[in-house]
């Protein structure tokens, strides 16, 4: 699946990051091997944006990287903003339902997943997958 398009019903697993500055920059720390983000662009990959940089460098120089771009507000302002990330799943131990923490208005609340709602002990037969 190409960078920007995401399955509607797969959302919640996803992260965004966002070029915040002014103009395009290079970031050699983006999956799979380096984006040039237009000033304000932003891209959806799949998965944690930090589970990439693990397989990206095993000398950790791609987290050092974003570290530097999230943090470089002391020499002139951030570089990159993580809009998004994967919502963390849980489940509930009194109902068996998998649910994820939202925010609205300031407020956290659990809701059903990206894909539905779901229980373990709920069968769907509706084909392989």
């Amino acid at each position: 699946m190409a960078v920007n398009q995401v399955n509607t019903a797969a959302t919640c697993l996803y992260s965004s990051v966002r070029n915040t500055l002014a103009r395009e920059a290079y970031f050699g720390f983006l999956p799979p091997h380096g984006r040039r983000l237009a000033s304000g662009e932003e891209i959806t990959v799949f998965g944690d944006i930090q589970s990439h940089l693990v397989k990206a460098t095993p000398n950790d120089r791609a987290r050092r990287s974003l570290e530097t771009a999230i943090n470089a507000g002391a020499t002139g302002g951030e570089k990159i903003a993580i809009t998004k990330s994967p919502a963390l799943h849980l489940i509930d131990a009194t109902t068996d339902e998998t649910k994820i923490i939202a925010l609205s208005n300031g407020s956290f609340s659990s809701a059903d997943p990206c894909w539905g709602s779901y229980s373990s002990h709920t069968v769907r037969d509706s084909g392989d997958y």
